[in-house]
């Protein structure tokens, strides 16, 4: 189980700011702060999916909640993702052979093929998801609501940002 470290919960949630000692994160420039920290998250991540009963990657994940909200074709999965349609056809075909996804041909267009989660990457998909959320209550427990609400809205602001500089490529 992952516990926020006191002295981080404390410093973040009291409104007076301690100097930060020479070399710690703290220490950092905001940007190379920022940087630190989604890597961290992306880590911390990967071990968490790592551990499941049925071990998934980041990607696959992904794949199977984005499946799981109706995004059931290739192409739509590739633009969510901003990846080639050879990349996301490799990831898609590694969940199939791992009986986490289906392919089936559209009724309405039988060119087309419509993903489905089997009931295994259902099961998958749903522990990752409690996984996820039990390690992010944990992290955030700590932090006063108004600070997690700030943090939220930044948040959804920097994802758009990064989101507009992914679809300029």
């Amino acid at each position: 189980m992952f516990r926020a470290p006191k002295v981080l919960v404390g410093e973040v949630s009291k409104d007076q700011a301690r100097p930060a000692a020479p070399g710690s994160p703290a220490a950092q420039p905001f940007g190379e702060t920022l940087l630190s920290f989604a890597g961290r998250l992306t880590r911390l991540q990967t071990e968490i999916l790592a551990g499941l009963d049925v071990p998934l990657t980041i990607r696959q994940y992904r794949i199977l909640s984005r499946v799981d909200a109706g995004h059931t074709s290739l192409m739509a999965l590739c633009r969510l993702a901003h990846r080639n349609p050879p990349t996301m056809s490799e990831s898609v075909n590694k969940l199939v052979k791992q009986g986490l996804l289906t392919r089936e041909t559209e009724a309405a267009d039988r060119r087309t093929m419509a993903l489905a989660l089997t009931a295994a990457g259902r099961e998958a998909q749903e522990a990752g998801r409690l996984a996820l959320e039990k390690f992010s209550a944990e992290l955030t427990a700590g932090l006063d609501e108004h600070i997690r609400a700030d943090l939220l809205t930044v948040m959804h602001r920097l994802y758009s940002e990064t989101e507009s500089l992914l679809d300029d490529r």
